[in-house]
């Protein structure tokens, strides 16, 4: 009997557990999908917001990349090439994702740029871990907006915030990077 017993209680673990990882395996789906179309609306409203216009894009990168003769390494750097089309199908810019390391660890950027390969936006993809006070002003709007209507001809006029070098080197590092690759994108599709 009190094999029974134990064979009993055994068993009713096993479909309680059995139960309970079901409803977590399917809240993980559901919560998953809620979590990837919350993403993906930020993306998109970040993309709308450095590239006005915005509809769709094209990954260009390994075009870009590949093409780049000069490509400086030492900016110490990875990024993503996007092709941006209006609602028309027509070419309106760039938008460069490019990553930079920091402080506090890696700066995610997304940089927009018109036909030509001048800055018409700039955003953090995530909010970086920077020193406090000095390292994270590179966050601040007035700092993001300094940068507007910058190329790759002139992205080195750009002024960095003094005592924060190595938050606003890597931040320079990362539009270096952006500018370079949104500037062989133009050239590559004729400025159109």
């Amino acid at each position: 009997m009190k094999i029974l017993g134990i064979l009993k209680d055994a068993i009713m673990l096993f479909v309680i557990t059995l139960v309970l990882v079901t409803v977590l395996a399917f809240t993980k789906v559901w919560t998953q999908q809620a979590i990837d179309r919350t993403n993906l609306e930020a993306q998109l409203k970040a993309f709308n917001e450095v590239c006005p216009g915005y509809y769709s894009s094209e990954d260009i990168v390994s075009d870009v990349v590949g093409a780049s003769a000069g490509y400086d390494a030492s900016l110490n750097g990875d990024g993503a090439v996007l092709r941006c089309k209006n609602e028309s199908g027509d070419i309106i810019g760039y938008i460069v994702q490019c990553t930079s390391k920091g402080y506090g660890g890696p700066l995610n950027l997304i940089v927009g740029f018109d036909k030509t390969g001048k800055v018409t936006g700039v955003r953090y993809a995530n909010v970086p871990s920077e020193t406090p006070g000095l390292g994270m002003k590179t966050t601040e709007q007035w700092f993001l907006d300094s940068w507007l209507d910058h190329s790759h001809d002139n992205v080195s006029e750009v002024d960095t915030i003094s005592g924060a070098t190595i938050s606003s080197t890597a931040f320079k590092q990362a539009m270096s990077l952006a500018c370079m690759f949104a500037s062989r994108a133009a050239t590559m599709d004729g400025g159109k």
